[in-house]
């Protein structure tokens, strides 16, 4: 099927509770373990069932937030996920109890019964409406951002839509597409505060309801970390700040030096004088490269990407209505993925497709796990699957972007290392948020100077008022909707690049890790699944400091005269 013919309903809730209702009451009466594995296969069966339908609604919103029945089928999914939460934690109670639980382990292996011991700390029915508060003021942000209508150069632009300009070879383009964007922004800073301050007060009252000090351990439950902490992530913060940081000041000089520049600004952002390159041929061209791509890279995502196409499972080119971004999603009861991107005729069109279809890959690859749950594994988790995906197929790029794939290279490694700062500051600062839940929105700006001026000392605004009063932050999507889903890139941008120096080793174990790690979805927590691929932990010391060695040992070899 295409994906306009997968089938799609409204679930009946009042049916769904019923049934999760009659599971329940069999599971807490059986004291055998044939039937209680039966119960959660029973239970997989219908969260397929929800999550796919779900999927399907948000995705369609999210491909034209001005379509009214997508709008409305999107609200009726929010509006009861918080009804099938209650239901699923009712099951997870009893499961919890089990007397067999040894049995299940050995049918399912240990982390689904860990997940349930953690995802039972998160929640409770007390908080059910203040969970759809919290979904509300989220769509609240993402229709504020997804219909922006930014006027340039006479014409209207959603935010995406302008990000080509800010790349352009022009400085004087860059900085007035910028000053467009940070119009907006300051337009509408006063409603980005306003929900932000509803979401992270919300978010410690919910904390608080459920016993914690704080957010931040709620948090880190919600996102399924129960293998390491915020101490873990605070020294791993320290790694970047040691041996990242400083190398990324010399690879803003050796910009400013290729730019012929007298210093170098926050617009400054293109690699290269003539503009940054940009991928050759039409989206369609694009997308037949990328089939030829992963024929060669491997039987497994030949397969893989010749069903993307061919049952429409991808939307890459942006347009107006168009929810900004890229994601990928997937449908458990059609064991299938989705692509979401925008395409602007940049570089990043490449580097996004290749990102999703590293997360659509990983997905595909473990549908065969037993239970739903397995499918995905924990965000830094499948964040390493993408940003590997970027980097294995390097040897293909010369098909994208012909006499400029060294620059596309360059330009590819150094923005990735440069990354870790950013990615670093964006956690460190929701820490605070979440540690200082009632600081007002003056101050939440001045820590994000403050964190700046750490992580990204190079930082140049120049006369750009908006990101100088420190609400750049605002535009940063993850801190409103997916609270403490930042340092995950990080994470797994350090577990990408053992992955890059370990191929240029040997190709064929490093591919083999890889699809070890793909196959094994979410049936291992974080650090048992970076072991499983002969990767080590990034919270180890002295991994970051290896692994920078070895990409700085690659760029200084570069002739940046020659690029």
């Amino acid at each position: 099927m295409k994906y306009t013919e997968f089938p799609y309903k409204r679930i009946d809730i009042e049916n769904s509770k019923s049934d999760i209702a009659d599971i329940v009451s069999r599971l807490s009466k059986s004291n055998n373990s044939t039937e209680q594995i039966k119960s959660i296969m029973e239970m997989d069966t219908i969260m397929r069932e929800y999550s796919s339908y779900e999927a399907i609604a948000s995705l369609n919103f999210s491909r034209n937030i001005n379509d009214p029945s997508a709008k409305s089928e999107k609200e009726y999914y929010d509006s009861i996920s918080p009804e099938i939460t209650e239901q699923v934690d009712s099951f997870n109670k009893v499961l919890d109890k089990s007397e067999h639980k040894h049995v299940i382990n050995k049918e399912f292996g240990e982390t689904y019964l860990k997940q349930i011991e953690l995802s039972l700390k998160t929640f409770d029915p007390k908080i059910k409406d203040m969970l759809k508060d919290e979904i509300n003021l989220k769509n609240e942000y993402e229709k504020l951002t997804a219909g922006a209508k930014i006027q340039y150069n006479g014409e209207n632009y959603n935010l995406a839509g302008l990000g080509s300009f800010h790349l352009d070879s022009s400085r004087a383009i860059r900085k007035s597409s910028y000053k467009a964007r940070f119009k907006w922004f300051s337009d509408n800073s006063d409603k980005l505060d306003l929900i932000y301050d509803k979401l992270v007060k919300l978010r410690h009252k919910i904390a608080i309801e459920l016993g914690y000090d704080n957010f931040i351990e709620l948090g880190y439950m919600r996102m399924g970390r129960y293998d390491y902490g915020p101490e873990d992530v605070k020294n791993f913060r320290k790694q970047i700040i040691e041996h990242v940081v400083p190398y990324c000041k010399i690879l803003s000089e050796n910009k400013r030096e290729i730019l012929g520049l007298d210093h170098v600004y926050f617009y400054d952002g293109i690699n290269f004088l003539e503009g940054d390159p940009k991928p050759k041929g039409t989206p369609d061209e694009l997308v037949k490269h990328a089939q030829r791509m992963y024929r060669e890279l491997s039987p497994e995502t030949g397969e893989f990407f010749e069903m993307m196409v061919r049952e429409d499972l991808m939307d890459l080119v942006t347009r107006d209505g168009k929810s900004p971004g890229g994601f990928c999603t997937s449908f458990p009861k059609y064991l299938r993925p989705y692509i979401f991107s925008n395409f602007n005729g940049t570089d990043h069109d490449i580097t996004v497709l290749t990102h999703e279809a590293g997360h659509a890959f990983q997905n595909y690859s473990s549908r065969k796990q037993p239970l739903m749950n397995y499918h995905w594994p924990t965000m830094e988790s499948a964040e390493i699957h993408s940003m590997s995906m970027e980097l294995f197929t390097w040897p293909w790029m010369d098909l994208f972007f012909k006499e400029e794939t060294e620059r596309f290279k360059y330009k590819h490694i150094s923005s990735n290392l440069s990354f870790l700062p950013y990615g670093a500051c964006v956690d460190h600062f929701q820490h605070w948020v979440y540690e200082n839940h009632s600081a007002t929105p003056l101050e939440r700006n001045e820590k994000w100077l403050e964190l700046e001026s750490i992580y990204m000392p190079q930082r140049d605004y120049d006369d750009l008022d908006f990101p100088k009063s420190g609400g750049i932050w605002q535009g940063q999507l993850h801190i409103y909707r997916f609270p403490f889903y930042y340092i995950d890139y990080t994470l797994a941008q350090t577990c990408a690049f053992q992955f890059w120096i370990n191929n240029q080793n040997d190709k064929e174990e490093s591919w083999q890790n890889y699809l070890k790690l793909c196959e094994a979805g979410g049936s291992l927590s974080f650090t048992s699944l970076i072991k499983l691929a002969g990767l080590r932990s990034p919270f180890v010391d002295g991994c970051l400091e290896d692994v920078v060695s070895n990409i700085k040992e690659w760029l200084d070899n570069i002739d940046l005269k020659k690029l």
